[in-house]
This record gives structure tokens, sequence and C-alpha cells, in this order.
């Protein structure tokens, strides 16, 4: 019998034989992908926020590691970008609303690296993001949005 850890790793492996890609959240883990063609895997783990609303996060991830396939990103760049954007959307209320945008990513990015090295494997591991994030002075920040409302039908 598998290990409860290895269960879902094992899960993607399988499904992996029948589709191109698989991919497994989890959770405070991180993700874990497999390519079907090619047999290629990758785990991202999770990055620590302070999580405010869950609403979105799925499809937000989802958003991410399609962005990424669609620029032909490798599979870990694009596990890495699906769990960063969901990271981000849930530390802000609503569902669409928190979805980030690059101005939110870059400011991710620029907070990282001005940690001067006390996280060395985010460093590593989102590099990727320097030839992707538009120059600084192109940047709007902070984004403006729509705050979140919740309506309400008056019943007589």
């Amino acid at each position: 019998m598998l290990h409860p850890h290895r269960l879902p790793r094992a899960a993607a492996r399988a499904l992996a034989d029948k589709v191109p890609v698989a991919v497994v959240t989890l959770g405070a883990e991180g993700a874990y992908a497999v390519d079907g063609s090619t047999g290629e895997t990758a785990e991202v783990p999770a990055i620590d926020v302070e999580a405010l609303d869950p609403t979105g996060a799925g499809d937000v991830f989802v958003a991410g590691f399609v962005t990424g396939t669609l620029a032909g990103w490798p599979l870990a760049d694009r596990l890495a970008f699906a769990g960063l954007t969901a990271a981000l959307s849930v530390q802000e209320f609503g569902g669409s609303l928190s979805a980030p945008g690059w101005s939110e990513i870059a400011g991710w990015w620029e907070r990282v690296q001005a940690l001067d090295g006390q996280n060395p494997q985010a460093l590593r591991r989102y590099a990727f993001l320097d030839e992707l994030l538009p120059a600084a002075a192109a940047r709007v920040w902070p984004l403006r949005r729509a705050v979140p409302t919740i309506g309400f039908r008056r019943t007589a």
C-alpha cells in the first residue's frame, strides 16, 4: 500500500498515461505535474501566504498553468507560475477580482529579491520571471480594481 503522501503523485503518474499533462495540487505542499508525452515530472513547494479568501484560487491556478503552456515554458516553470498566481489570489477577497495581474506578480518578485538572499530557493525557482515582467516604469501600482460587493434583494 502506498503511503498517503505518495497517493496524489501516483494518481498523477497514472493519469498521465491517458492525458497530455496531469497536475495535482497538494495544498500547503505545493503542486506536482507529469507530462504524459515525455514522462517529465515537476514538483514545486507552495508559497506561504496568509489566505483571506480561497474563492477562485483553483481557476487562477489553471489560468497560470495554461498561460505558461501557451507560452511554451518548461513544466516546472508553468507549475511554479500557477502556484504563484493562486497564492497571490488568496490574499485578496473575491473570485475574479483577486486574480493577480502582471503588476502584482512583479510586486511579489521585487519583494522576494529585496529580501537579499533570505529565500535563495525562491530566487532560483522564480528567476524566469525576470524575462517576463514589464519594466518598472511600465507598471501601474497599485492596480485599481472594483471593490467586491455583495448585493441583497429586498423581498416583500
